[in-house]
């Protein structure tokens, strides 16, 4: 099932410095994330000013792909509390996304039992882009013999298959 819709990048000088330490100190290709407490949006910096702002959480709108107006009032909004200085900054695009997330909410994470050598990792939902990398690397664990360095029992697939 098909969720999180909305999501603005925009460029800005503000972040500059604090994006641009971190590829100077050869941590090329790494972001910053941001959750403010009880919210479900994200900031994300990346080292080429680069700021994305995201995401609605639209469930239930099919495969919607239209940017509605009302999706990016609703992250600009949310932007601009999270971050006031961002009213200064370019809006560079706005993107409509569709993240599988599961009926129960959970990510599917580990081996299909009907097929040999298959291991999953999706239903992320909204959080695919800032735990999307984690999850790799536990899945990749799993595909190669290792034990995750997570507990990845309440992932299993085979809840909904």
């Amino acid at each position: 099932m098909p969720a999180a819709r909305h999501r603005i990048s925009g460029r800005t000088s503000t972040w500059t410095n604090r994006s641009s330490e971190g590829a100077r100190n050869g941590h090329r290709g790494h972001c910053q994330s941001f959750y403010p407490t009880l919210s479900d949006y994200y900031l994300l910096g990346f080292p080429d000013s680069r700021i994305i702002v995201g995401a609605t959480r639209e469930i239930g709108s099919g495969f919607d792909f239209r940017v509605t107006a009302g999706g990016v009032t609703q992250v600009l909004q949310e932007g601009f509390r999270i971050a006031p200085a961002l009213r200064q900054a370019t809006l560079a695009e706005v993107r409509v996304g569709f993240r599988p997330v599961s009926k129960d909410g959970l990510p599917l994470l580990g081996w299909i039992p009907a097929v040999s050598g298959l291991v999953i990792a999706t239903g992320l939902g909204p959080y695919g882009l800032t735990v999307g990398p984690y999850v790799g690397l536990l899945a990749a664990q799993l595909a190669v013999g290792k034990t995750p360095a997570q507990d990845i029992s309440a992932f299993g697939p085979e809840r909904v298959i």
